[in-house]
Order: structure tokens, then C-alpha cells, then sequence
């Protein structure tokens, strides 16, 4: 094999795309999922089926199931000029097409977010919904522009296109065919709620596919002819790069990429000093702890603290952009005195997020040894993806006196009989170690107690 080079999994319901780098490790880690697990970007006909002007809120009926939620904000979108509340801007019954702007919350179950203005990117340009309007990247030749000018400019109706640099390398015809496909999704006649348009996962590992002349793998002797067919069909520029892939193991095996997804998802990342980083997504950002660990072994302490804020700076961009973590998200260095220091630190981060193809802001290192990033946030970081947040889970100690006090009040109304207390056997293991409370239960209560395990925590009066 060649390097660097991209991977592609095919599956069943959700594709997975690797971009492998020079040095054989993966970089960049992309799920392409079926438009009926993850709708996001999914453009539908949608009614609205009720508008509360108290929350400012739209929800609406996409078909299929599928209810969309819109605010005022977005809403406001759709008219023109003042208005102060969402009753002026959508009623009841009313067809508008709209966009998922969100996959979280599609995932938890809820109403999807939706825009009533939707935004389509190819590969080659980007159609939005809104006046007839023709832009170009910068990035082509005058000639170039002028000749797409004059090809285009014809076609565009009721939308506005964006010619993307990438127009500059293939023939003319497939960024017409290109155009055409994607103003047809925009502006075909609104019909009742339904699906309008998705890609594919076999389009959207295609999509995604980087720029340059690096091969393409795909797995799969079926799935390879199909997205080379695709290619062909719509995207000149990857055909020539894709190949089978031929090893015995899957790509993602042989080359490290499940590896580094468990590697992610440990609770503990390992810096090779010693030291070791947590990342812990919660719902307002993400946060990211520094520890030494055992660093400190043949180095002294200044020295130790800046070996490792500076391993786990790499470490972090390393994963915020394999993870695809977006948002805000707080690091919490190790504290360092030395002036010195703190700004070699700041001379890595700078250059080491500088490079990472999704742009990150940064503060400077607060008193209390914290620096805020931004990254923009582009769906679901593999974390939330992959991992399910845990439910709070009460103390041993904290049920066991909860339970107590129950009890207490159980064996001391006029019901005749024995106390019992039901729950697990980690709990009633808890009690028995404990069983000068047990005993001080029954001296309170002039009852006989009885202990049993069951899946239900409890306590109660037996006859």
C-alpha cells in the first residue's frame, strides 16, 4: 500500500472512512450513516403541525415518523422584514422544506432541529436555497471562472450556487451535472411531508474523501465496483484514485485504525512520559485533565510538569481532531512557575492547532493553569457516538442510611410482623459489615429484620 492514503468500510446501515498519514497512523476517523439512523443535513417537505408562541417554537411533521423543531431565530428566515413573534413567520398546516441541522438530539429521540433555509454541499459546489446567485472561490483562474460563468450562470433558478475550488480540476460537464442535481433537490414543487434528499454513505465516504492525488481504498469486491461506478458517475477526480483493497485482514484492523479508536475511548489516554490526559464530554463543553502520573521518574519536578503539558498539548490535537471533538472544550494543564515555561507552552499549542484542518481558537493559560479551545462542531464526536453517558448511581453508604431510616419508620407503624429489607447483594453485604446499624435498627423497632437480595431496593413489614 501506499501512504498517505483514505480507507473505506462499507457496511450495512453506516460506512466508515480512515485518512491513513505518512507514517502509517490514522489522522482523521469519518461515520457515513444511512439517512434512516442519522437525518443530519437529510432535507424534507415538512407541515407544520403547531406553533407556540409562548416558547417561540415550530414543530413540524418530516414524514416517516420524524418530527423537526424550529425556533424563531430560524424562523425569521422566512419572511421579510420585522416580525416579533414565530406566529408571524409560520401557521399551522403550512409545506415548507427544511434541513436537519442536528444529529444529537436525533439520536436521544427528540424533535430534530431543522432551518427553513436548506444548504446542499457537492464536491464540487454548494447550492443554498434563496435568490438566483452565482459565486466563485477565489481560489480558480479568471479563465476558469469566466468559462463556469457562462456555463452556469443559465441554469441557476430560484437558488444560489458556490463553485468550489475543486471545479478548477475536473471537466466542465461534471460540474454542470453536479449543479443540476442539487438545485433539483432544492427547488423541485413541495409535495406532502417526506424525505427530499440524502446522500447515500457510499456518496458521503466519497464526499469526504480529501483533496490530492493519494489512493483511495475501499474494501469489498462488490462495494469497490459500486463506488467506482458512483465516482465515474459523478466525481472524476476520485475515480482515477480508487483501488481495491486487498489484505487478508480488514483495513481497519491491519492498519491500526480499531486500535486507535479503543485507544480514544479509555478513560485514561498514556503520554509517554508517563503522565496521562481524560477527556470528559459534558453538556456545555468538553473537559480535558492533566495528570503526571509517574513523569516525575529521573526528571525534576519543573522539568516533569513541562514534558507533560507539552506531550498532552500533541495528544490533544491529535485526538480533537481524530475524535472530532467540537464545542468548547477546557484543558486543565498541570500549574507550572517558571515564566519560561508557560511560554514554551503556549509556543506548542500555537503552532500544533495551527495545523488541524478544522480552525481552533485558543486563550492564554489563566492563573489557574486553564486554556479554553473552540472547534467548530461538525455532528457527533466519536465519544458521544460511541459511548453511552452512564446514569448517576447512588453510594453503597447513601442507599444503606436511606434505607435505614425507612425502616425505622416501617418497624415502628402498628403492622404486625417481620422488617424486611430487599436489594442488591453488594448493598445487604454493606449491612451486614455494618452490624452494629442493623443492630440499632432492631432495638428501635422491637422487630425481628430479615435481609434478602432482590432487584428491587426495599424495605416493608411481612406478616
Amino acid at each position: 500500500m501506499d501512504f498517505p492514503a483514505t480507507i473505506i468500510e462499507p457496511g450495512i446501515g453506516q460506512w466508515r472512512s480512515a485518512d491513513i498519514g505518512e507514517d502509517e497512523l490514522p489522522t482523521d476517523l469519518r461515520f457515513h450513516d444511512d439517512v434512516a439512523f442519522s437525518p443530519l443535513d437529510a432535507i424534507f417537505d415538512a407541515r407544520v403541525t403547531k406553533v407556540d408562541t409562548a416558547l417561540d417554537m415550530a414543530f413540524l411533521d418530516l414524514g416517516t415518523g420524524r418530527t423537526g423543531v424550529m425556533n424563531f431565530r430560524r424562523a425569521r428566515l422566512l419572511v421579510k422584514g420585522q416580525a416579533k413573534s414565530i406566529g408571524a413567520c409560520l401557521s399551522e398546516g403550512q409545506m415548507i422544506r427544511v434541513q436537519v441541522l442536528s444529529e444529537p438530539s436525533a439520536l436521544e429521540g427528540k424533535a430534530l432541529p431543522v432551518t427553513p433555509r436548506p444548504r446542499l454541499t457537492g464536491r464540487y459546489l454548494v447550492a443554498e436555497t434563496g435568490a438566483a446567485r452565482l459565486n466563485f472561490s477565489k481560489d480558480l483562474t479568471a479563465r476558469r471562472t469566466k468559462d463556469l460563468k457562462a456555463l452556469i450562470a443559465p441554469l441557476v433558478q430560484n437558488c444560489a450556487l458556490i463553485i468550489r475550488s475543486r471545479a478548477g480540476l475536473v471537466p466542465m460537464e461534471a460540474i454542470t451535472a453536479e449543479a443540476t442535481r442539487l438545485m433539483a433537490a432544492l427547488t423541485a414543487p413541495i409535495d406532502k411531508p417526506r424525505l427530499v434528499h440524502a446522500w447515500t454513505p457510499a456518496e458521503k465516504a466519497l464526499l469526504a474523501a480529501p483533496d490530492g492525488d493519494t489512493v483511495i481504498y475501499t474494501e469489498g469486491g462488490s462495494d469497490f465496483a459500486a463506488v467506482k461506478t458512483l465516482a465515474g458517475q459523478h466525481w472524476p477526480d476520485l475515480h482515477a484514485r480508487l483501488k481495491p483493497y486487498s489484505g487478508s485482514d480488514s483495513a481497519f484492523e491491519a492498519l491500526g485504525v480499531n486500535e486507535a479508536i479503543d485507544e480514544a475511548l479509555r478513560d485514561r489516554i498514556i503520554l509517554p512520559s508517563g503522565g496521562w490526559i481524560s477527556i470528559t464530554p459534558t453538556p456545555a463543553l468538553t473537559a480535558v485533565d492533566v495528570n503526571m502520573g509517574g513523569a516525575l521518574k529521573g526528571m525534576s519536578a519543573g522539568e516533569a510538569k513541562l514534558v507533560v503539558n507539552m506531550e498532552a498539548t500533541l495528544a490533544l490535537a491529535y485526538h480533537l481532531r481524530f475524535q472530532d471533538i467540537g464545542g468548547i472544550i477546557v484543558v486543565d494543564y498541570i500549574t507550572m512557575s517558571g515564566k519560561g515555561s508557560t511560554r514554551d507552552l503556549m509556543r506548542l499549542i500555537e503552532r500544533t492547532f495551527s495545523g488541524d484542518i478544522v480552525p481552533v481558537q485558543h486563550t492564554g493559560l489563566s492563573a489557574f493553569g486553564l486554556v479554553e479551545f473552540t472547534r467548530k462542531r461538525s455532528g457527533l464526536s466519536l465519544r458521544d457516538r460511541m459511548l453511552q453517558a452512564r446514569a448517576p448511581v447512588s453510594r453503597i453508604a447513601a442507599l444503606a442510611f436511606a434505607l435505614l431510616g425507612r425502616a425505622v419508620r416501617e418497624g415502628q407503624s402498628n403492622q404486625v410482623g417481620t422488617l424486611v429489607i430487599t436489594g442488591s447483594q453488594k448493598l445487604l453485604d454493606w449491612l451486614s459489615n455494618h452490624s452494629a446499624l442493623t443492630a440499632d435498627l432492631k432495638s428501635r423497632t422491637g422487630r425481628a429484620l430479615l435481609l434478602e437480595v432482590a432487584s428491587k431496593t426495599d424495605t416493608f413489614i411481612r406478616s
